[in-house]
């Protein structure tokens, strides 16, 4: 076996690290891995013209799609669940304290090109885990699993800063399936005690019961 041999992992970030693994390896390496992006350009139609021009208001996220990742425990005789993909469960779960998943960063020797590119540098949420299981003792524990994966990039920490640190300007929040006002205020105010505000501004009498895919106006804090 090469000196040079160097197993893929996900690391988490230094920030997220409580309450999950710190890094999850890969038993064995990928075969694939998948690179997504993609604009979706708005037509716009004008007359006497064969073909609409092309308008680019931005595109989707990044994406790294692992179509089969493998586990294998069959020479310990010990769960594949418990020791793997356990481990890959906790990276795919909204953390109470984070109000979201943990980002991690995908690590793989030098990774994807010598100038640092994306997929080396970048940082990234595991958005999908999808586990066949296709080994197992005669006692019914599963020993082997072809798992695939999804990382979508995280985007840059600059422009949610700029709202925080000056909520000054009032903007509009599109509801989510899982928001809480409270949640919503420490994303916007980073103080999940100023939800009353937010409350207060849309005339919620619950705030337990938000609508997903309603808006609510983000007041500002003015000083």
């Amino acid at each position: 076996m090469s000196s040079n041999f160097e197993k893929a992992k996900l690391v988490a970030h230094k920030a997220d690290k409580s309450g999950v693994p710190a890094e999850v390896a890969f038993a064995f390496n990928p075969e694939a891995v998948r690179v997504t992006k993609t604009l979706k350009p708005k037509e716009q139609r004008q007359a006497g013209q064969d073909a609409p021009a092309l308008q680019f208001n931005g595109g989707d996220s990044l994406k790294l799609e692992f179509g089969e990742v493998l586990f294998d425990t069959f020479d310990e005789r010990i769960s594949v669940y418990a020791k793997h993909v356990s481990q890959l469960e906790k990276l795919i779960v909204v953390a109470e304290a984070l109000h979201r998943p943990p980002r991690v960063h995908f690590v793989w020797g030098q990774g994807f090109g010598s100038e640092n590119g994306k997929i080396n540098t970048g940082v990234w949420h595991v958005t999908a885990l999808d586990v066949n299981y296709i080994m197992f003792l005669p006692n019914g524990v599963p020993v082997r699993a072809k798992c695939k994966l999804t990382l979508t990039e995280v985007p840059d920490d600059a422009p949610a800063k700029s709202v925080k640190s000056s909520p000054d300007t009032a903007h509009v929040h599109l509801v989510q399936r899982g928001d809480t006002l409270q949640a919503i205020a420490f994303k916007e105010y980073d103080n999940a005690g100023e939800w009353r505000r937010i409350a207060a501004a849309n005339g919620v009498d619950d705030p337990l019961e938000l609508v997903p895919g309603s808006r609510l106006l983000i007041p500002p804090i003015l000083k």
